[in-house]
């Protein structure tokens, strides 16, 4: 391969999509195409915080010039200092620091919001990236080559088509036709409320620590967090960033409520629920919460509610490796309780990264490097599906047994440092 460039076509222009394509815009003897079925950078973007851990920011920064990794750090909103478990009565159940320092000159954590991340990683990729166009179909091409073809009868060819499109991925229905992405069983509402002196006197202080899980009766779960962006805790950008564009620097709180969906008692169609009625339907569950929680959802603003169902892929063996690939949600979907999927799809776009370097340096056949690649993203992508799994059915168990020794665990470790050590750990 080293005798030509090699031509990659990505389908998706998500974190990790993007964040490939960086990294091979900075390889030498590569090309790189993306293809993204929205119709411009704004569509379909929501503000809600994602967080980037070591591993995330590590493959950023891999991915990315510097100075468009010190645009990333300048955006970020306050580091968390904590993660806090509460009931929901607002006791107390286990409160865990994060590490201050950086690891490795690497951001233990990197808050920002997903507009904003978005809009970083479109930098110098004016070029690259098109919009508006919808994957079809994928086809051999010439000379082992393969064809992308798109809603508007378009196409594109290429070396390697690498499918970055989500969890509803069109690249993964053709290529791994026995994949399954299954409901869970629970169902969740999310939205948020800005931060004013008003409803910041009246949030519970430790939602201004960090991620904040409140544990319910009857398997019902809240999470809330922030978005702020004062300077102490925030990861500092170096001297060579020389230029910084604010995006998205709203501040406010986000919260999700979660349940068994037969508790919300959803009609057969919710298209046209409104904001203010899947607040009440909330509302409703948390009847004997904290008055403090409560207020959480009847803050919100209406416009910001988003009702989804949890789902999750199924693990599936090794597929014959062609000139077709996947990375993040396109094949290892996770549910959000862990919040971990967004961090693993950059950890496979770094390394489908570092795969094709080689090849095309001419160190490794294209085939072998892409099969040594998935073989070790299906390892580590499916652990990462199956412990954010076994996290949301412990978080959502009816068992009261169940509930009550995961509550004394946590009251447990919150009492002596070396368990907690041990849990942050691990």
């Amino acid at each position: 391969m080293a005798d030509r460039p090699l031509n990659v076509i990505i389908i998706g222009a998500g974190t990790g999509g993007l964040c490939l394509a960086h990294g091979l815009l900075s390889s030498s003897n590569v090309s790189v195409q993306v293809f993204e079925r929205d119709r411009s950078p704004n569509d379909r973007l929501q503000g809600y915080r994602l967080s980037v851990n070591h591993d995330g920011a590590a493959a950023l920064q891999s991915c990315l010039p510097d100075e468009q990794f010190q645009r990333l750090l300048a955006n970020s909103a306050n580091r968390s200092v904590g993660l806090t478990f509460l009931d929901h009565r607002v006791h107390r159940l286990l409160a865990m620091d994060f590490p201050a320092s950086p690891s490795n000159g690497v951001p233990n954590e990197l808050p920002v919001s997903r507009i904003a991340l978005r809009r970083v990683l479109l930098e110098g990729l004016d070029s690259v990236v098109q919009f508006g166009k919808k994957f079809v179909v994928f086809e051999d091409g010439p000379d082992s080559q393969v064809t992308a073809r798109f809603e508007d009868s378009s196409c594109a060819t290429g070396d390697l088509v690498v499918g970055a499109d989500g969890a509803g991925s069109h690249v993964r229905a053709q290529l791994l036709p026995h994949a399954r992405r299954i409901e869970t069983g629970i169902f969740a509402v999310s939205g948020k409320f800005a931060l004013t002196p008003e409803s910041r006197a009246a949030t519970p202080p430790d939602i201004f620590r960090g991620p904040t899980l409140f544990l319910g009766p009857n398997g019902t779960f809240l999470f809330a967090s922030t978005v702020e962006y004062g300077t102490s805790a925030r990861p500092a950008a170096s001297a060579t960033c020389s230029h910084v564009s604010a995006y998205d620097r709203d501040e406010y709180v986000m919260w999700g409520f979660s349940a068994q969906r037969e508790k919300f008692r959803l009609p057969p169609a919710i298209e046209h629920i409104s904001g203010d009625e899947w607040k009440n339907t909330v509302l409703a569950l948390m009847r004997d919460w904290h008055p403090a929680l409560r207020a959480l959802i009847e803050r919100a603003d209406s416009a910001s509610i988003n009702p989804f169902s949890v789902k999750t892929s199924v693990r599936i063996d090794p597929w014959p490796t062609r000139n077709v690939t996947l990375l993040g949600d396109a094949l290892h979907n996770m549910t959000p309780y862990r919040g971990i999927g967004a961090n693993t799809a950059l950890r496979d776009a770094a390394a489908l990264c570092a795969a094709l370097r080689n090849v095309a340096r001419g160190e490794a056949p294209l085939f072998a490097a892409l099969a040594g690649f998935e073989r070790s993203m299906i390892d580590y992508g499916f652990r990462a599906v199956e412990t954010s799994l076994k996290e949301m059915r412990r978080l959502h168990s009816e068992n009261p047994f169940s509930r009550a020794l995961t509550k004394t665990f946590f009251r447990a470790v919150d009492l002596f440092p070396p368990l907690k050590s041990a849990l942050r750990a691990g």
